[in-house]
């Protein structure tokens, strides 16, 4: 072996995670591409994909000793308490079977996605490449609902399946849509991946106009706020223009019904005027009815927060609640949530309980944009691609933020996978940072370009890892 010294700048070094863990976050790509697509809710559901793939995924973390190192910290701390505080309000449940059912079908699997999304995904090529599955599983889960959706009261829904709430079809688009545009903004991406990408988000885009989601709407307006914050003036003018044109298309494609629905954020219940005949009529008053009706579920979140403010009325229990309490006053509850998940949170679990989930919303939002404005401040394409997954990921974030307003989703995977993602990008960023720093100060590194040449012929090659930086092997995270 022949090592000659010489002085230049070398790549971002990212050591390769061991076999198993590798097998295993593939496995947890395969995941997001399920669990964002749906598919499987419709065809091949034998297989169980979005289980077996996550129960490998986990398996595999476990076994290479990485879940413990999530819950380590601040965020994994807040999921820990939560779980805690979610333990203890079974036995204080109104109904200690319906808590128990919605602890361990529902929040227990999300703290598996958070563990798996914090501990398997440790370089920032993985962090792009789950980030890319998230907004692949959301773009083809729109193609899927376009394909075998249909119209129901003026609104796209599908037949069965998650996706049989047009909300549901909104929020999981919203999710994406800041995934797939990083996909297009990412220069390492080929044109074709990129084409698809800008496809998929024009589909995605119209199948969300399609659903006649309200929260949709609110979510898409902050998405493309947030961009254009972003933008230089060149990007706002183009922005501006785009945006014109599809206020006209909008105007000119879809129907009645759905664009006065979406005047009835802004109109209220004047906008029943506008019907033109009394199908619209119908779908209007229906619509305005489902603002009143939100509205008196979340005056009955407050009053049973205020009520219960230590351990809530029981995980997943405010439709039980409030049936027994109307049912007493006479009047007929339809057994609804509370269409908030920050009054799901305080009416069912407690105050303390709230204040844990926004400190880890906090806490993720702090980490991703200190984590960009240092990005953007080193000249380089590696810190580009750190900032823009920041962005995508802290984008993704608001609108969950915001959606969650209008709709109840407290115990589902949605936050817990994003922070769980937030923890790992946090991480490997500051690797990747750390490195592009010392090379912008204009330390020089020495770096061993090693030869490689037989030594006896029973190891004929010297391994590339061989390779050190200065004489030391690169810092990274130990497997």
């Amino acid at each position: 072996m022949i090592a000659t010294p010489t002085y230049t700048l070398p790549a971002v070094p990212e050591i390769e995670p061991a076999p198993l863990l590798k097998f295993s976050f593939y496995c947890f790509c395969i995941f997001n591409l399920a669990f964002y697509s749906r598919f499987f809710e419709w065809q091949l559901s034998y297989l169980h994909v979005p289980l077996v793939t996550s129960s490998i995924a986990l398996l595999g973390a476990a076994i290479e000793g990485k879940l413990l190192s999530t819950l380590g910290t601040k965020i994994g701390m807040c999921m820990a308490a939560l779980t805690v505080l979610y333990a203890i309000n079974i036995p204080l449940s109104s109904w200690r079977a319906g808590s128990f059912q919605t602890f361990t079908q529902d929040w227990l699997k999300s703290l598996t996605a958070f563990l798996i999304a914090g501990a398997l995904v440790t370089t920032v090529r993985h962090c792009r490449t789950a980030l890319n599955c998230i907004g692949f599983g959301s773009g083809l889960g729109a193609v899927l609902v376009n394909w075998k959706g249909h119209i129901a009261d003026g609104r796209l829904v599908m037949g069965r399946g998650s996706f049989a709430n047009s909300n549901e079809i909104a929020f999981d688009v919203l999710l994406g849509l800041p995934f797939l545009t990083l996909i297009v903004l990412d220069g390492k991406s080929g044109k074709l991946k990129r084409l698809l990408a800008f496809g998929l988000i024009c589909n995605s885009v119209f199948t969300l106009l399609r659903t006649g989601s309200r929260t949709g709407i609110i979510g898409f307006a902050v998405l493309c706020f947030l961009l254009f914050l972003r933008t230089s003036i060149v990007g706002k003018a183009a922005m501006a223009l785009v945006a014109m044109l599809f206020v006209v298309s909008v105007i000119t494609v879809f129907p009645n019904s759905l664009k006065e629905r979406y005047l009835s954020i802004v109109l209220g219940s004047d906008v029943k005027e506008m019907a033109q005949n009394n199908a619209e009529a119908r779908q209007l008053d229906e619509a305005v009815s489902s603002s009143a009706a939100r509205r008196q579920l979340l005056i009955n979140a407050v009053k049973v927060s205020i009520s219960h403010p230590v351990f809530g009325v029981g995980l997943g229990q405010f439709g039980t609640y409030m049936f027994g309490v109307e049912r007493l006053e006479g009047r007929h509850s339809g057994w609804q949530g509370t269409h908030n998940t920050y009054l799901q949170v305080s009416s069912e679990a407690g105050t303390p309980a709230l204040i844990v989930f926004l400190i880890m919303m906090w806490l993720s939002f702090k980490g991703l944009r200190r984590l960009y404005k240092r990005a953007d401040l080193i000249a380089a394409p590696e810190s580009r691609e750190v900032a823009n997954m920041a962005f995508a990921l802290d984008a993704s974030l608001v609108a969950y933020a915001v959606c969650v307003f209008f709709d109840y989703v407290a115990y589902s995977a949605t936050l817990p996978v994003l922070a769980g993602f937030t923890i790992a990008l946090v991480q490997a960023g500051k690797n990747s940072l750390d490195v592009l720093e010392q090379r912008k100060n204009g330390t020089p590194q020495v770096v061993q370009v090693v030869k490689l040449m037989p030594v006896n012929p029973a190891r004929r090659w010297v391994r590339p890892s061989m390779v050190s930086h200065g004489g030391v092997r690169p810092a990274g995270p130990a497997y």
